[in-house]
């Protein structure tokens, strides 16, 4: 089973690109607070978000909101120009829940 929920604040502005099949992804990354983690800074996990569920979040959603998304963890892997190998894990969300707007209270669920 892969399953993953989890909370946090918008780190930066969710960005839309176009992929070159044509397809549209919103990408950003959320903090997480780690209560266990004595310097109190946040876990940061990325988060991928296809179609029109990403875009209503880049139009909606910015720096220091907070949002609840859940999906599933996703993981890639390629090789750089120099031939370094390279990986990483991130969420791919099948749905983004409104929490709290940092400019205003604002619940929703796309």
């Amino acid at each position: 089973m892969n399953n993953v929920s989890i909370i946090g604040r918008i780190g930066q502005k969710p960005e839309v690109r176009e992929t070159s099949g044509g397809k549209k992804v919103t990408t950003f990354s959320i903090a997480i607070e780690n209560r266990f983690r004595d310097s109190g800074d946040p876990d940061w996990v990325s988060i991928e978000v296809w179609g029109p569920t990403g875009e209503v979040v880049a139009e909606h959603k910015n720096t220091g909101d907070q949002v609840a998304v859940t999906g599933r963890l996703t993981s890639s892997k390629w090789t750089d120009d120099d031939g370094t190998n390279r990986s990483r894990l991130y969420v791919t969300a099948d749905t983004v829940d409104f929490l709290h707007n940092a400019n205003k209270h604002e619940e929703a669920t796309v």
